[in-house]
């Protein structure tokens, strides 16, 4: 063969073992992100120590060294330590989108939204689901460096002026977060449950500035004398059970969202179908169907009176 060819020829050889290669090596490379840890990360910046940085994220210095395998305090600018670390969930027989959520305290949709998964997702046995970091909705939060002056006060705070200086300066107002609507003061249980319409979903709540399913049920049997207990699955043993035949306005609606035959989901009857309840999928409090909709209606447990005849008498 002449020489010319034979290099022509090995020539073609090597391009074709390197694109396959190359091709090869794209194709094992890992996409999926659901088996990484859900980690929120800072950047070490001037004047940062172990202590500063742990304090702020709510560790002890000890943890904090911990879960980043540093072997003492000793920092350098530019290094990017973990804050928070969430592993990956091994999806089990029974469990749903939204027990997860609940399990850890996040919404459904930031559950959805970490994993890539659709409307109407059906979740596997043995599937692997990234779970964002709570009260983020995000897989990972990175911290913003922090300005040079701020970082300066952090690091050295000046003395406090004198009483008579303090005094004679006038306060600069500080910006404040919209305050919500106050709540009716008088009016029926219905009026209360209306205005907490839209109260953000926060698992643990018992506020306005957030409330989970039995938290919601507080806020709007409390003001009326009717003592309840914290728990969803203690509420359902509170009153008198209530055939969903004989439902009134008031009473409460018991669900079980994660199939294991009990009760971790409570609403209230608004009559027509609907209930108003604090909705960890929307993350809000919400109206929602429950006789015809499915996925509340096959999880249905049961109702209890709470409120006898007052129950009854509200338009």
């Amino acid at each position: 063969m002449p020489e010319f060819l034979l290099r022509r020829s090995l020539s073609t050889l090597l391009c074709a073992a390197a694109l396959g290669g190359a091709v090869a090596s794209a194709q094992t490379a890992p996409t999926d992100l659901s088996a990484t840890p859900a980690r929120e990360t800072v950047t070490v910046q001037p004047g940062d120590t172990a202590y500063s940085i742990s304090r702020r994220a709510g560790l002890s210095v000890d943890a904090f060294l911990a879960l980043n395998g540093l072997p003492g305090p000793a920092l350098r600018v530019g290094q990017v330590l973990i804050l928070r670390e969430t592993p990956p969930h091994t999806v089990q027989a029974g469990e749903t989108l939204y027990s997860l959520a609940r399990r850890y305290g996040v919404t459904v949709p930031a559950l959805m939204a970490a994993n890539g998964l659709g409307e109407g997702a059906v979740l596997e046995i043995g599937q692997s689901l990234r779970v964002p970091l709570p009260n983020t909705g995000k897989s990972v939060q990175a911290a913003a460096p922090l300005p040079a002056p701020q970082l300066a006060l952090n690091v050295a705070l000046p003395l406090p002026a004198p009483v008579a200086a303090v005094a004679d300066m006038a306060p600069t107002p500080l910006p404040t977060a919209a305050a919500p609507a106050p709540l009716p003061t008088s009016g029926s249980w219905r009026d209360m449950a209306l205005a907490l319409l839209g109260t953000p979903y926060v698992y643990g709540g018992s506020s306005r500035s957030g409330l989970d399913c039995s938290g919601f049920v507080l806020q709007v049997f409390a003001p009326f004398g009717v003592r309840l207990p914290r728990q969803s699955a203690d509420q359902a043993r509170a009153g008198v059970a209530v055939e969903m035949a004989d439902l009134q306005a008031g009473d409460l609606l018991f669900f079980d969202t994660e199939g294991r035959g009990r009760v971790t989901h409570v609403g209230i009857y608004l009559g027509d179908g609907t209930m108003a309840n604090a909705n960890s999928y929307k993350g809000k409090v919400a109206i929602d169907q429950f006789q015809t909709d499915r996925y509340w209606a096959p999880r249905y447990l049961g109702a209890r009176r709470v409120m006898g005849a007052l129950a009854a008498s509200q338009p």
